[in-house]
């Protein structure tokens, strides 16, 4: 059995890697050598670079939001992920190369819904909802967050993370207990059904 922090090891070894060299001359040589693991713990938790800089990737952006995920600080959280994907450029762009876009929002989307169920959770704890509804709430404003992650991931991270982490809080400010109240004073009803 490969040693139990083999994978964090490698992971560290490929982020002090990544300080020097680009990821396309990183080696498994290299990173077990620094790692101090054998090539066959490497490829017994990762199939390759990219798996590993995909689990590294994953693994920051679920701890930095993960970190923050109450009503008061969420923002952070946010602005903390954002931050390490700008500053971890080539991490970031082999994980979206590697995941797809579609995988990359599918992978977000659950990291920033568990952020904004707790909340909504929280602001709603004294009204009344149907659960479709509560559930429409959540699901809004976790795609709202993913629509600009998403796009500034396809401006290339350009935008400053601050300011974009500033906007959308901004916009989110009491939008989220509106939404609450609208929903638990006229809950949705649909068709009529026979």
């Amino acid at each position: 059995m490969p040693h139990p922090d083999a994978k964090t090891t490698l992971a560290l070894a490929l982020r002090n890697a990544l300080t020097t060299t680009p990821l396309s001359k990183v080696t498994v040589s290299g990173l077990t050598r620094t790692a101090g693991v054998t090539r066959q713990a490497f490829y017994y938790h990762f199939s390759d670079i990219r798996d590993l800089t995909v689990w590294v990737f994953k693994r920051e952006v679920t701890n930095q939001i993960n970190a923050h995920a109450t009503y008061e600080d969420w923002s952070d959280g946010l602005l903390a992920m954002l931050v390490w994907m700008q500053s971890h450029p080539e991490e970031t762009h082999s994980a979206i190369s590697s995941l797809t876009m579609e995988n990359l929002q599918l992978f977000l989307h659950k990291q920033l819904h568990n952020v904004i169920e707790p909340i909504v959770n929280q602001l709603g704890a004294n009204l009344t909802l149907a659960t479709d509804d509560l559930t429409f709430i959540v699901d809004h404003f976790t795609l709202c967050i993913l629509g600009h992650i998403s796009q500034w991931l396809r401006n290339d991270m350009k935008a400053d993370p601050y300011i974009l982490t500033e906007r959308i809080a901004r916009i989110l400010d009491g939008q989220v207990t509106r939404a609450l109240t609208l929903f638990a004073l006229q809950p949705t009803t649909g068709p009529a059904r026979s």
